[in-house]
């Protein structure tokens, strides 16, 4: 279960540099971390290590221990127990046992690992393992992956027919993940394991080559390595270019999707006329970029080609609804892409009365938001007199917006207001009393409506 390797000596990455005693790797990963730090200008941040007890994590959890004696961070290690291994459970004490003895604090969670995802039990496990560590108190969470990893995963990406992004291999930072070792080949992991006398798991799974990644690690990059001694590390440099190039990308996709929003705070809902006038390649980055700003996974070739075709070339009339994930689709209205989220089964006689809150959350994940403005919204005396509930659409309502206009339906009003079909049966409505008295963002009926320099309530639609 746990081992130490009997490992050939390592040259100067592993080793002490003259005159002191912290080695290469350490002072690479303090100045990493100090960077970091500097960057997000966060004091004592607190770290978790993604602590697997393999060699890698070992590796990390010492050199982190090391450099917490004179670099301020909080320090603490966590375990994912997928439970897919009969050794799982001792893998947890090993951990529990290694943590105890450096003196960080050790939690664990166990996760489930949906073998019917239909990702493959590789991405399974790790989607199931991400999840946990991203749910964690914390500033940062570390990885232990490092160059070779970063060769493997360029080389999948490369099978998978991946663009750039893919390509880009596994970011040293995103948002909360940070890899400080990713520059760092295995071989010098190794060296400062046998230097530090560390032991550690090795997982029977890793040698089996029917998982993608293990083929890769013990058939393919070996034979590449016999041919090209320094594959790793130009792989490597090759996943950095791209990852170079990806950045240029995402700067020209927010510059054309800025182009595409009629409201720079809702990037839910994109001008199609606007997206017309890019070249299909910007239509494309674009669209990738607005699906991920939206937290959609890439879409392969044919999913883009699909979501193009429909959004930009379908009849105008079509009506237009493109799943992307569980209950989120894209559709289109009136020459403008939306994401909708289908809240299946709402509660449609949801009612309920304001009471002075600044924002009401609502059945479907939306909310009103509630501010005082002079001259706008419903006349505040008339809500010191009159009970103001909120409550969705039933049939039959009407309005009147203007004394000298006639009295509207709801339905008709909210056609010619260009509210989507979808949004208008969902729409949230406010009464005084039995009187239906405002539509947020749409009309205030006239007999409640304030004054010019009279103080009222304003009520916006946030939809989410």
């Amino acid at each position: 279960m746990a081992s130490s390797k009997n490992l050939p000596a390592s040259k100067e990455p592993g080793a002490e540099k003259p005159g002191t005693k912290e080695t290469a790797l350490q002072h690479q990963l303090k100045a990493t971390l100090a960077d970091v730090f500097f960057s997000k200008n966060i004091v004592n941040p607190k770290l978790v290590i993604g602590f697997s007890g393999g060699l890698d994590s070992c590796v990390l959890l010492h050199l982190l221990v090391e450099c917490n004696k004179s670099l301020p961070f909080q320090l603490q290690a966590h375990h994912v127990h997928h439970g897919l291994s009969p050794n799982a459970d001792s893998w947890a004490s090993f951990c529990q046992n290694v943590c105890a003895k450096l003196n960080v604090p050790f939690t664990t969670s166990k996760v489930k690992v949906n073998k019917n995802s239909g990702l493959g039990l590789e991405a399974a496990a790790r989607e199931a393992r991400y999840k946990a560590l991203l749910a964690l108190d914390a500033d940062f969470i570390c990885l232990g992956h490092h160059q070779d990893d970063q060769a493997e995963t360029l080389l999948l990406q490369l099978a998978r027919g991946a663009g750039v992004k893919g390509l880009a291999g596994m970011p040293k930072q995103h948002k909360k993940l940070l890899r400080p070792l990713l520059d760092a080949p295995r071989a010098v992991l190794e060296s400062y394991a046998k230097q530090h006398k560390l032991v550690w798991i090795e997982d029977e799974s890793n040698i089996d080559t029917k998982y993608d990644r293990n083929f890769i690690r013990h058939e393919v990059l070996p034979v590449l390595a016999k041919q090209y001694p320094a594959i790793q590390q130009t792989i490597s440099r090759a996943s950095r270019h791209m990852s170079e190039a990806n950045a240029l990308l995402d700067e020209i996709a927010t510059l054309d999707v800025a182009q595409c929003l009629d409201n720079p705070a809702n990037t839910k809902q994109l001008n199609l006329q606007s997206l017309k006038k890019l070249s299909q390649p910007r239509i494309n980055n674009a669209l990738r970029w607005w699906l991920q700003q939206n937290e959609m996974d890439a879409p392969s070739s044919a999913q883009l080609q699909q979501i193009t075709q429909q959004l930009l070339h379908a009849k105008t009339d079509a009506a237009v609804k493109i799943k992307v994930h569980k209950n989120i689709t894209i559709r289109r209205y009136h020459e403008h892409a939306y994401f909708v989220d289908d809240i299946p089964n709402f509660d449609k006689n949801f009612q309920t009365e304001w009471h002075g809150e600044d924002m009401v959350n609502l059945p479907d994940h939306s909310c009103l938001l509630f501010s005082q403005k002079l001259g706008e919204g419903i006349a505040l005396r008339h809500i010191k007199t009159k009970k103001l509930t909120i409550r969705y659409r039933k049939g039959g309502e009407t309005i009147k917006p203007e004394e000298d206009r006639p009295t509207r339906r709801l339905n008709a009003l909210l056609q010619t207001s260009c509210i989507p079909p979808w949004q208008r049966e969902r729409f949230p409505l406010l009464f005084l009393e039995a009187d239906l008295t405002l539509l947020p963002g749409v009309a205030v009926d006239a007999r409640f409506k304030a004054e010019a320099g009279e103080r009222g309530l304003q009520i916006d639609w946030q939809l989410k």
